[in-house]
């Protein structure tokens, strides 16, 4: 996707000069002592995050060197991100996202959903969204979800007529991005903002999340309606009409390898879907399928895929978003954030629609400072006082907020939709259209009926 890189290394420079002048100047009487170089760091860290002049991991870096030299955090707080179950799934779900792109099983998955498309734009729009939010069950990456489907629809669709720079290559870029993206939000190991929360709401409040109990709270309405409006919004947004090649790609054979990890993934899905029987921890479920596929000689990666192969930079990310949150609640930079943001927004106790309309418009704020993947965190540190504020329970204010990962219209808030168009040559405009139209449906439709069925199923 192209950008202004200028632009951003300028706006990542001034707000790291606040984040250090933040540092330098002395706590106001009445504030925890430190707050002020806390709150500097925390700056800082942001607006690499938000800005990417530099790649996610090494903000984490920066983070964990800046928050115990700088902030005097105690080194057990800046690293509780890796002793919580959120970072074992996504190591889980890095070793199964290579599994199912070395063994060939992602591409036969995606050609197989699409290979038919009835012939028309809006068909071929929807069988992808499908495919994307369906693979999302299997494959706990959804930027490795993109990076997989994304070369293989790109081929399709020049087959089609397609070519780079046309609407219906922008049509199939976006479908691929929001198919992995908006529904994964509503399946708790598909996406980065869902493992951050789980890991934040254990670090934090002590509170255990269970993949059933997610999905039957999310999936039906977020994921559902995602789906199905994807494919209208974008064919609106990009119209175009496909020519197609007469030209066929020929079956290719299954091979052991896909047959074996087609079982694995089935096989952890069973045990994600069942968690609430056997009370195994999705993460520990997860490590467990990536030890299967590590196994020497009988696995479906070679030996050197942990050492040569696997991208560990989101795990360092997961760790340093989830060691950021314990950071600000543990110094009480979250209770002064709270109590600025709360000031400016009237909860009261027995209005739950207003009160979840308001705390979803406060997450919107936050992801447009903090990104998506922050915002878990930062609303975490903040339950107490939302809590406080509705009389909801602990429970409900955090597994309640995932609405606010739709509501998010400028792409740098989504780093999936950032490689989406970086891959296919997109402009940041072209993305940012479907983003806003994204962001108008969850106020519009999806927060009136997520509130209908979440007050359904008890939780307010």
């Amino acid at each position: 996707m192209t950008s202004a890189p200028s632009s951003s290394r300028i706006l990542a420079s001034a707000i790291c000069l606040i984040g250090i002048g933040l540092c330098l100047v002395p706590t106001p009487a009445g504030l925890p002592a430190g707050i002020t170089a806390t709150a500097g760091v925390i700056v800082i860290c942001i607006g690499l995050w938000a800005t990417t002049v530099v790649p996610e991991y090494f903000t984490s870096i920066v983070f964990f060197f800046l928050a115990v030299t700088v902030g005097g955090a105690a080194p057990a707080v800046v690293f509780a991100g890796f002793s919580s179950t959120a970072v074992w799934l996504v190591f889980g779900g890095l070793v199964i996202a290579l599994a199912v792109q070395t063994t060939g099983l992602g591409a036969r998955i995606a050609t197989s959903s699409v290979g038919y498309f009835g012939g028309s734009y809006y068909s071929l729009l929807a069988r992808i969204v499908l495919t994307a939010a369906l693979i999302g069950f299997f494959m706990p990456s959804n930027m490795g979800r993109i990076l997989v489907m994304l070369p293989i629809f790109l081929s399709m669709g020049e087959k089609l007529g397609f070519e780079p720079g046309s609407n219906g290559r922008i049509g199939i870029t976006l479908a691929v991005a929001g198919g992995s993206v908006y529904p994964g939000f509503g399946i708790l190991t598909a996406a980065v903002p869902n493992v951050v929360l789980l890991g934040a709401a254990e670090s934090i409040h002590d509170v255990r999340i269970g993949y059933a109990e997610y999905f039957l709270m999310h999936f039906p309405i977020i994921s559902v309606v995602s789906i199905v409006a994807l494919p209208l919004i974008i064919k609106g947004l990009f119209p175009a009409e496909p020519r197609p090649s007469p030209s066929q790609t020929p079956a290719v054979p299954w091979q052991n390898e896909e047959r074996n990890l087609l079982f694995i993934l089935v096989a952890t899905l069973g045990l994600w879907v069942t968690d609430t029987l056997h009370g195994i921890s999705p993460a520990w479920i997860a490590m467990g399928a990536a030890l299967v596929c590590l196994v020497p000689r009988a696995g479906s990666l070679p030996p050197t895929a942990l050492t040569q192969q696997l991208n560990l930079g989101p795990w360092f990310f997961i760790a340093g978003i989830i060691g950021m949150g314990s950071v600000v609640a543990s110094s009480g930079l979250g209770d002064v954030i709270g109590g600025w943001l709360f000031a400016s927004f009237a909860l009261t106790p027995g209005n739950d629609f207003v009160n979840f309309a308001a705390v979803s418009a406060i997450g919107m704020l936050i992801s447009v400072a903090a990104t998506v993947p922050g915002e878990p965190v930062i609303i975490a540190t903040l339950a107490n006082n939302i809590s406080a504020a509705t009389g909801w329970p602990i429970d409900t204010v955090l597994l309640t907020r995932v609405i606010n990962w739709s509501m998010a219209p400028f792409p740098y808030e989504l780093p999936p939709f950032v490689v989406a168009g970086q891959l296919a040559g997109l402009r940041a405009g072209q993305v940012m259209r479907l983003l806003v139209a994204m962001t108008v449906l969850a106020w519009v439709v999806i927060l009136p009926l997520q509130f209908v069925w979440l007050r359904f199923l008890g939780y307010f």
